[in-house]
């Protein structure tokens, strides 16, 4: 037999030969994902609101004194009429050593809001698409040639899902760092008027919350949200992207088998060979009987 090509070919992979780890991971990075993005949308719109909805992220903050309660009413009244800068030392000379220290919403300057909204917005956008995902995902099956499943090649899904995690995963990137450093800069306006590390941010969000704190969540638990699960949320599609990037590379969903294509004329050679033998073996054996046959007949 002679063999004309010889090569490898990827055909589908049976569906109970596709491990289901697969698609457990990917939901588990989708179920990450979105509750994360809903987390930061949440806390991050709880403390927008804590400041009265002016947009605290990046904002340079102007504090006041007061002795008193009833003063409050008066301070803005004070410092728009007198706008230099040393309003504040004025106000600190002036009072007693236990005054309180508040923001004043009218002179300090603000980030714009809809830098706060892109910044509560993007999550939240994130979440819904993620649950559209996790649908797929669960519609696709987990790979394979697709036997059982709704779809008849579920492993379609990989490169579209590949694509997803890494525009989802710029695009969260982008928002966790400027969420961060936002942030940053929001604790150090705090510095102006006491020493603060990173622990105290939290408590200074607190106590110098502008409106009354949500009972589910209090401010510095809001704080402590956001610093944190801006950056799981990114990390978690780049799990998913890994994951995926692993799918392909390990051919999960196929499998190689070779095909060769060799000669039919080889086998009939070899057949007729085989004929020719068969023959000879036939009249040799017919020689034997007649001779034996012969020698029966001297006898006799």
């Amino acid at each position: 037999m002679a063999v004309l090509m010889s090569y490898h070919r990827l055909i589908e992979k049976d569906s109970q030969h596709v491990s289901y780890c697969w698609k457990i991971s990917i939901l588990m990075v989708l179920v990450v994902a979105v509750g994360s993005s809903l987390i930061i949308s949440f806390s991050l719109y709880s403390l927008w609101e804590s400041f009265s909805l002016n947009c605290f992220v990046g904002a340079n903050l102007s504090f006041v004194i007061s002795s008193s309660e009833s003063d409050l009413l008066h301070i803005g009244d004070f410092m728009q009429s007198e706008q230099d800068s040393g309003n504040l030392n004025k106000l600190r000379n002036s009072t007693p050593v236990d005054d309180k220290y508040i923001i004043h919403e009218y002179s300090s300057k603000w980030s714009n809001p809809d830098y706060c909204e892109y910044l509560v917005y993007t999550p939240l956008f994130h979440a819904l698409i993620g649950v559209i995902w996790m649908a797929l995902f669960v519609t696709h099956g987990h790979g394979g040639e697709g036997v059982g499943s709704i779809i008849p090649r579920p492993w379609r899904i990989v490169i579209p899902s590949l694509v997803f995690f890494l525009i989802c995963g710029i695009s969260a990137f982008i928002c966790a760092s400027l969420t961060t450093s936002g942030l940053t800069e929001f604790c150090k306006e705090f510095n102006k008027i006491i020493s603060t590390g990173g622990t105290e941010c939290a408590r200074m969000i607190s106590y110098f919350s502008m409106n009354e704190a949500n009972d589910l969540v209090l401010p510095d638990k809001n704080y402590y949200l956001v610093a944190a699960f801006p950056w799981i949320w990114a990390i978690s599609y780049v799990c998913g992207a890994l994951i995926i990037v692993l799918r392909i590379i390990l051919v999960v969903d196929f499998e190689l088998i070779r095909i060769v294509v060799s000669t039919i004329e080889s086998d009939m050679e070899s057949l007729q060979s085989d004929q020719q033998e068969n023959v000879q073996m036939i009249n040799e054996a017919t020689q034997l009987g007649t001779n034996a046959s012969s020698s029966v007949e001297l006898r006799v």
